[in-house]
């Protein structure tokens, strides 16, 4: 949504509730796709021999990297749950019925950087994915 759905229709003049439908449509999307990538990422550790100790996480680089993507999993979630069930459903409400009110517009703002914020740890979770698999 961040590269291409909100860029988009910056100008559309039902925008507010564009974003509201469709926010709410693939925050569910979004929750799935966040279990399947708990799933399998669980399967690939078991399936590459990981021991689930402290000292396994500490001792090697890729348990090193592994926990760290573990980390970043646990962030990407919070944040997305905050965002996609407090913060943005809050920021569309304040923005239909308030738009130039300035706790809309703090709101707003927090939602935007929230959203960024979690598509620049699903970036960095990629990048820890890559390094698991091809190497440091």
């Amino acid at each position: 949504m961040i590269l291409a759905f909100i860029p988009g229709i910056k100008n559309h003049p039902d925008k507010i509730n564009i974003i509201g439908k469709v926010s709410l449509k693939y925050s569910k999307v979004g929750m799935v796709v966040l279990a399947l990538l708990l799933i399998t990422g669980i399967y690939q550790l078991e399936y590459r021999g990981i021991q689930w100790t402290v000292d396994y996480f500490t001792s090697s680089s890729f348990g090193r990297i592994a926990g760290l993507k573990i980390l970043v999993f646990i962030l990407i979630t919070f944040v997305s749950l905050i965002h996609d069930h407090y913060i943005g459903n809050r920021a569309i409400e304040a923005w239909k019925s308030q738009p130039e009110h300035p706790e809309t517009l703090k709101i707003r703002k927090l939602s935007r950087h929230m959203g960024r914020f979690g598509f620049l740890l699903a970036l960095l979770a990629a990048y820890l994915g890559v390094l698991l698999v091809r190497g440091w």
